[in-house]
């Protein structure tokens, strides 16, 4: 008997677990689908990269730099919800709250250095 992966069997038999304790140990995921799958070639964009970086603040041009090991698209969402809620936890958000200076969106206000 076949069985595809999205058939109502399956989501019977995983309804059926859900609704007792019973516990999967084991899930195998090297299935057949992501060895057949073509390999996606590396398509990030150098913000989503990370590492050595610079913001800049859009009002008088003063630079910061920073280093990260996360993208840094997170990183720059990071620093402006630091600045909405008026926490300078980096120089970068205390300089625009102490200053009430403007920040700018993500490809204006932060510039990949270096990857590392």
């Amino acid at each position: 008997m076949s069985v595809c992966l999205n058939s109502p069997i399956i989501r019977k038999i995983t309804n059926l677990f859900k609704q007792t304790d019973i516990k999967i140990a084991f899930r195998n995921t090297n299935t057949i689908r992501q060895i057949i799958r073509p390999k996606l070639q590396d398509n990030t964009q150098d913000h989503d990269k990370g590492r050595i970086y610079k913001l800049t603040c859009k009002t008088c041009n003063k630079g910061y730099i920073g280093q990260t090991s996360r993208n840094l698209t997170l990183q720059y969402k990071e620093q402006i919800r630091y600045i909405k809620n008026n926490d300078p936890q980096s120089a970068y958000a205390l300089h625009i709250l102490q200053n009430r200076h403007e920040y700018g969106p993500l490809k204006d206000t932060m510039t990949l250095i270096k990857p590392i």
